[in-house]
């Protein structure tokens, strides 16, 4: 039966005040903040009373009018394991104030959760700084007990991404989009990639809880297709045949709606009112966000703009969609490597025109905070985005005073998965935990531990200044969970912090930032050393050995094709015993001969990495520029030598000259030589031979690894402060006229804390 309230007053009496409840004909008067039933009545009623507003929701703690079919238990239920799972492991203390219940609520919910697997007790913890007192006990949420599913159809790549029970991704699958025929939809293929993926992450069927699907076209509620590039679905219902094939629960939606959800609660419209996704195609389609949600209209059209017959005139590529994007994507692909490219520019200038009035359309209409490019050609996003924002200024009257802001997606290809992956936890909660109404985790990436078993992404923040540490950052599968700020005070004035910080801004801008960051505990990476001495980033390397925490500083170079190239070459010994190392810095030849102790830095950093040794003395000589062309009086480099600590020969000139600016390497060893030449790297004289083969680049590594980032005090930063004090002994060598000067050698406190916990990490 029903709970009736009968009767509730709310009055003062000596500043208390006092709430009248007739449950089941008990009377019950309660003071706000006094413990009066407390024990008895919190354990069912837990949320406030609908009518005074008191209790959750509220300030104090009051009663629900609720039935009496154990609902308002199945809420507490679904708050503790909410707050469980976000939390990874917690006490009941902690469990309870974030699911805002009391202990004994936490405790009943607890045993539960325990019965059923999803929860595991810990042995007591003392916790830190403790000196004595009753040990805390911690529960874990068992995130591996299930996984939930997200599958993209929509693309040229079927893309599936599996997640633990708390959104962490623990596998990505892919493969070729299903074949289909018009008689009938094959979606077996489907279900091979996800039984492939499963067992690959060490799950199978049977752990398997839901799964969300986003295919193009649009799709009814209920999951039946309207239209899509594939004929044969149209009418078909494609959540009851995958449910039906998969023996779990399914919801099939757009993909262009599951991306933009997903860009709205994890991406780049997470802090916008009202948000624009628009494909990034000549024939725009968009979906609409407002405050998170997706506005999908009567027929769950809205935002598809380009089925307007006012952009037919637009010359959209012919032959099968998949195919004309891979045909527009190649002149990108060039022009992201070549800035000036023809084709690539001829390329990119006619999709940026295509799109402007369907993008002007939806900005004077929607007027939103972003404008969000995704799809296939997202990637390309930086390449348009700036370009596409002054043409729809230009184009739509008064669009140029809305300052239109758009960007590329931060979730990149996953978008679609993400939020399929999300639709599934919100709309599946009792088949995913066993019970209804547990809010949905935060989907986000994670890379695989190698063990099976999930490792928590950590929470990433950006001070962005526009380098290349930053665009790397961006273009990692991480990229969704790492947010972006300007300011350092802005980063540290988060209630919750980042646990660590990628610091792109420049020059004395990053010491000053890294600094602040790394005294409140927060590990570090900065994009370069402080070019202003060794004693700069001294202080900032004492700063981490003072508070404990990892630092790493990049090494953008070593990312290079050619660079990549031989380090690979070097460690499997296809040269044998590395005796000699150079390095010819070729620039063009109008160009300004000045080089920063930060470039420099670098040159040296890539010499000390395929040597594997560091300078010890050096010698140097150079002249003065052109004065009619000179950025700075300092002497320029011409010729380096260096004497480095493990016996091998180190060379770096510089010169100007025909041609484009570039980097030659050479790497001589005892059984053969590499020779570099912009992207391309040749063997020669290994095996006895004299002839030089090309060198197959290895294959791209991840940029960001988060074992990397949880792990010690990192090498990278002792490497770095290696390079830039043999900058300093250069400099100095030039002022004394070539003379061989010492590398000033590092506190053995920072050899020893940045050496001895950790080997040589992944560079970012």
């Amino acid at each position: 039966m029903a709970y009736e309230l009968l009767h509730q007053s709310l009055r003062c009496i000596n500043g208390t005040q006092k709430s009248v409840h007739m449950l089941d004909g008990v009377l019950i008067w309660r003071k706000t903040g006094s413990n009066l039933l407390r024990n008895s009545l919190l354990n069912q009623y837990e949320s406030g009373c609908e009518t005074c507003g008191s209790g959750r929701s509220g300030k104090g703690e009051g009663l629900k009018v609720v039935n009496s079919d154990g609902k308002r238990a199945n809420g507490s239920r679904a708050l503790c394991i909410a707050a469980i799972r976000d939390l990874g492991r917690a006490t009941v203390a902690e469990i309870a104030s974030t699911a805002r219940l009391s202990r004994p609520t936490v405790e009943a919910a607890l045993a539960d959760l325990t019965a059923d697997g999803l929860v595991e007790a810990e042995a007591d913890q003392v916790q830190h700084g403790e000196a004595g007192g009753r040990p805390a006990r911690q529960s874990r949420f068992r995130s591996e007990k299930g996984v939930v599913i997200g599958v993209d159809l929509s693309a040229s790549e079927m893309r599936v991404l599996l997640t633990d029970l708390a959104g962490r991704t623990v596998a990505v699958g892919s493969s070729e989009r299903p074949g289909c025929s018009d008689a009938r939809p094959e979606l077996g293929q489907v279900v091979s990639v996800v039984e492939e993926t499963l067992g690959r992450a060490g799950f199978s069927r049977a752990d398997l809880r839901a799964v969300g699907i986003g295919v193009a076209g649009l799709v009814t509620p209920n999951g039946e297709v309207l239209t899509s590039p594939v004929r044969s679905w149209v009418g078909t219902n494609l959540q009851d045949r995958f449910a039906a094939l998969l023996g779990v629960p399914v919801v099939v939606d757009n993909d262009l709606s599951l991306a933009a959800a997903a860009e709205s609660r994890f991406g780049a419209m997470e802090d916008a009112g009202t948000g624009v996704y628009a494909l990034t195609w000549h024939h725009v389609s968009a979906r609409i966000t407002v405050d998170g949600a997706v506005l999908r209209g009567r027929h769950n059209s809205a935002g598809e703009v380009g089925l307007l017959r006012s952009f037919s005139d637009i010359e959209v590529p012919t032959g099968p969609l998949n195919e004309a994007m891979a045909r527009i994507a190649r002149p990108l692909e060039r022009l992201l490597a070549d800035p000036t490219d023809a084709e690539g520019r001829r390329t990119q200038q006619a999709l940026v025109s295509a799109m402007t009035p369907a993008i002007g359309a939806l900005v004077l209409a929607v007027d939103p905070d972003v404008v969000v490019l995704g799809g296939e050609l997202a990637r390309f996003g930086d390449l348009i985005a700036s370009d596409l924002a002054t043409a729809v200024g230009e184009f739509a009257d008064g669009a140029g005073e809305l300052d239109v802001v758009i960007t590329s997606t931060s979730l990149g290809r996953d978008g679609v998965c993400v939020g399929a992956v999300h639709r599934a936890f919100e709309g599946f909660s009792a088949a995913i935990y066993g019970t209804d109404g547990v809010a949905p985790p935060r989907v986000r990436p994670a890379l695989s531990s190698g063990t099976g078993h999930p490792v928590a992404q950590p929470r990433i923040a950006l001070l962005d200044g526009g380098g290349a540490l930053g665009e790397a950052v961006r273009a990692s599968p991480l990229a969704s969970g790492v947010r972006s700020y300007a300011e350092v005070s802005d980063l540290l004035a988060l209630e919750v912090a980042p646990e660590h910080v990628f610091v792109d801004l420049p020059g004395p801008e990053r010491a000053e930032a890294a600094k602040a960051v790394l005294a409140r505990g927060i590990a570090v990476t900065l994009a370069a050393p402080p070019a202003d001495s060794p004693a700069a980033l001294d202080e900032l390397l004492e700063v981490a050995v003072r508070t404990g925490v990892p630092m790493r500083v990049d090494h953008a170079p070593r990312r290079s094709p050619a660079v990549r190239t031989l380090k690979a070459c070097v460690d499997d010994g296809l040269v044998g015993a590395v005796t000699a190392v150079w390095c010819r810095h070729l620039t063009e030849a109008d160009a300004d001969s000045h080089v920063t102790d930060e470039q420099l830095a670098l040159d040296v950093d890539v010499l000390h990495w395929l040597s594997q040794g560091t300078t010890e003395s050096c010698g140097a000589v150079g002249s003065l520029p052109d004065p009619a062309r000179a950025t700075s009086r300092d002497p320029q480099i011409s010729m380096i030598a260096f004497a480095l600590d493990n016996g091998v020969s180190a060379g770096y000139m510089r010169g100007r000259g025909a041609g484009p600016a570039r980097r030659c390497y050479s790497v001589i060893g005892t059984t053969g030589r590499l020779e570099s030449d912009g992207d391309d790297v040749w063997l020669t004289g290994t095996a006895g031979s004299e002839s030089s083969v090309l060198v197959p680049p290895p294959s791209p590594e991840t940029p960001l690894d988060v074992s990397a980032l949880a792990a010690g005090p990192a090498r990278s930063a002792k490497e770095a402060r290696e390079a830039l004090a043999t900058v300093r002994a250069i400099r100095l060598s030039l002022l004394r006229e070539g003379e061989r000067c010492r590398v000033e050698p590092p506190n053995a406190e920072l050899v020893t804390y940045f050496t001895s916990t950790n080997q040589e990490e992944p560079q970012c």
